[in-house]
């Protein structure tokens, strides 16, 4: 938000923090390394059968920053189940449909083989019969199993992470109209370094309010500009936001003050 910090009849003096940015920006890139870390996982179950009945199977869970593995003797998995999971990934998270999750089978305990299910009930299926024929076949030696989503939540909270990165890069714009030397500066702090630029301010010949839309007619913005006299915009703002009134007053306070003499 721009606000004036200093008015007198020779110095007029404006600075523009933008604190929703900077808010908004925290916030995406929060969300970005939450869903990496909480979506980030993958499964491999790996059976290796030495004789007809002797063998085992391991399943290992894989997270953002650390794994956890699971030894299953093969002659104590019994089978497999699929069952209506809680539990989602990343890719339908939001979706209303039934979620479908294999469980493996053993005399003393249930075990999921990922930690999220799938709308799908037929891959499920197919991995529960790839299963169910390993442990039928004595002549099958081995037997691997992949479930592994990182890469969307990698794609996704990256996503998240950069759009928050680039808008907590806004700058701190000051802009002062000074009449003791003559001088418009114009001063930009961020993250990447200052900037500032200088023009006499009898090059500026008018300060307008630009209007744009998007979505639809209804939704307009507005950026606060100096006209100079070779034809140049200055952009006092790096981007248009909503608030008329608020930005109508800056530039009459503008007009007024270059007006007078």
């Amino acid at each position: 938000m721009m606000k004036f910090i200093q008015h007198t009849p020779t110095q007029l003096i404006l600075k523009h923090r933008p604190i929703a940015h900077w808010l908004i920006g925290s916030f995406l890139t929060i969300v970005g390394l939450v869903i990496i870390i909480l979506f980030s996982k993958a499964s491999t179950f790996t059976c290796e059968r030495m004789q007809a009945s002797q063998g085992s199977c391991e399943l290992k869970h894989s997270y953002f920053i650390m794994s956890k593995t699971i030894i299953i003797s093969i002659k104590d998995l019994t089978g497999t189940e699929v069952v209506i999971s809680h539990s989602r990934g990343i890719d339908s998270f939001f979706m209303r449909q039934p979620h479908y999750q294999l469980i493996l089978l053993t005399p003393t305990e249930k075990i999921a083989l990922s930690h999220y299910g799938t709308m799908s009930r037929e891959k499920q299926d197919i991995m529960a019969d790839q299963i169910n024929i390993f442990l039928n076949d004595p002549h099958e030696s081995l037997l691997v199993i992949e479930r592994d989503n990182r890469w969307l939540s990698y794609l996704i909270g990256g996503f998240f992470i950069i759009v928050g990165l680039l808008a907590q890069l806004s700058q701190i714009i000051t802009v002062t109209f000074d009449k003791a030397v003559d001088s418009l500066k114009i001063e930009r702090q961020g993250l990447l370094g200052n900037e500032v630029v200088e023009h006499p301010l009898d090059e500026i010949v008018e300060v307008k309010l630009n209007t744009s839309s998007y979505f639809n007619s209804k939704t307009i913005l507005y950026q606060v500009v100096l006209v100079l006299s070779s034809g140049e915009n200055i952009l006092l703002t790096s981007n248009s936001s909503l608030g008329k009134a608020r930005k109508q007053k800056i530039v009459d306070e503008m007009t007024n003050f270059l007006s007078e003499t």
